[in-house]
């Protein structure tokens, strides 16, 4: 990973927490010759910085000023460009340069990195609400542009930032160009959004999630394929679910779950379900009715069961599945765990937290519209048998 580093809480944090991950990182950094003295502080900080934790350092140096009165820009557009085409320039180099090589001896392939985090993301939006923007200005930055440039950090705030910092100990320097509220981001962080916040204290994560909402919704126009995903966005919401734990589950693995109330999503078979959390269905007695066996011709029903009444020993009754229950399944030879047999048969989450059994004293009869247990299942020596009803709910999903 190429990580732009500034020296500041941002871009240490970053580069840190990449390298902790096992990403072999290389830093770069630019001296916009800006600030005087503390362009060159921040400089040798960094070089000792990537001394310190043995990474790769590049450095350049831009006549900022210079290069901004050339093509009519300010300062601030002159640094961005500057920056980004330095940083393109070094990973198309990496990539072509058979010399190249990683600080563990391979190839790079790897991403331009920068620092941007969840509070920079709302000052962005509110930069382009007040200057006049279209849908696609209003949705924030993304995770990874279309100059593949990655933000890792864009969902941790500036708060979290600096606690993981001053938990490992580490230093950073502080741009004393980022007080100057004659730049109107530095307004908008200094002035507006305390205002904001006054007025909402949770200002930053209703517009975080605002952008979300805006992401889904361009989405939907610009491929309609995607127009049920933002449906189900929108309802998730709705339901009181956060868009990192949105975020978070469409890139999880199945069966990962996170609740919400008495609501759980879940991702089974790659697509997100959803409903309430069934209660536990604590054993409650059942009746059944006795018939010989010549008058029931159907032993397949989802919310009924044909057993052999011979098998009953003791009490009837119904409960929820409990961990460690197991099971013959009808046409097997060996017990199974009623979760593992869920499981084989694409059974989600919430599916296995509403499945029900019916049970005598020798335990498990009937997996509630899935299967009964061997031992009660019906043969050709059965003449009575037991027809068991159960009028519930399966699934919730």
């Amino acid at each position: 990973m190429l990580c732009g580093l500034s020296g500041g809480a941002d871009s240490v944090a970053l580069i840190l927490v990449l390298k902790e991950l096992g990403y072999d990182v290389a830093a770069m950094h630019c001296n916009f010759q800006l600030r005087g003295e503390e362009s060159e502080r921040d400089e040798q900080f960094v070089r000792d910085f990537c001394a310190k934790h043995d990474i790769t350092l590049r450095t350049t140096r831009f006549d900022t000023r210079t290069e901004a009165e050339a093509h009519g820009e300010s300062i601030e557009m002159a640094a961005r460009r500057l920056r980004y085409e330095w940083f393109e320039l070094v990973l198309e180099e990496s990539f072509s340069n058979p010399a190249s090589t990683s600080p563990n001896g391979g190839r790079w392939r790897g991403a331009i990195c920068v620092a941007h985090h969840a509070d920079d993301n709302v000052e962005t939006m509110l930069l382009n609400l007040i200057r006049g923007a279209g849908l696609h200005g209003l949705t924030g930055m993304e995770f990874c542009n279309d100059w593949g440039v990655m933000r890792p950090l864009l969902s941790v705030t500036r708060a979290e930032i600096l606690d993981y910092l001053a938990a490992k100990g580490e230093t950073f320097v502080t741009d004393s160009s980022n007080t100057d509220t004659h730049y109107r981001r530095n307004k908008v962080r200094h002035k507006l959004l305390p205002l904001l916040r006054e007025m909402n204290p949770s200002i930053d994560r209703t517009l975080t999630e605002t952008m979300f909402r805006l992401q889904q919704a361009e989405a939907a126009i610009l491929h309609p394929e995607a127009a049920e995903v933002y449906r189900q966005t929108q309802q998730l919401l709705t339901l009181g679910f956060t868009t990192a734990q949105i975020e978070q589950m469409t890139a999880a693995e199945n069966g990962a779950f996170t609740t919400s109330g008495n609501t759980m999503l879940t991702k089974h078979r790659g697509q997100l379900l959803w409903g309430t959390i069934p209660e536990p269905v604590e054993p409650t007695p059942i009746e059944a009715q006795r018939l010989p066996r010549c008058e029931v011709t159907n032993l397949r029903d989802a919310s009924r069961a044909v057993l052999d009444v011979r098998a009953l020993k003791g009490r009837l009754y119904v409960r929820s599945v409990r961990e460690g229950d197991r099971f013959t399944p009808f046409g097997m030879k060996g017990t199974k765990l009623v979760s593992d047999y869920m499981t084989d048969r694409h059974r989600s989450r919430l599916d296995k937290l509403a499945a029900l059994v019916v049970c005598d004293d020798n335990g498990i009869l009937w997996l509630v519209g899935e299967t009964v247990d061997q031992r009660a299942a019906v043969n050709e020596t059965t003449t009575e048998v037991l027809v068991v009803k159960i009028d519930l709910l399966l699934s919730q999903a």
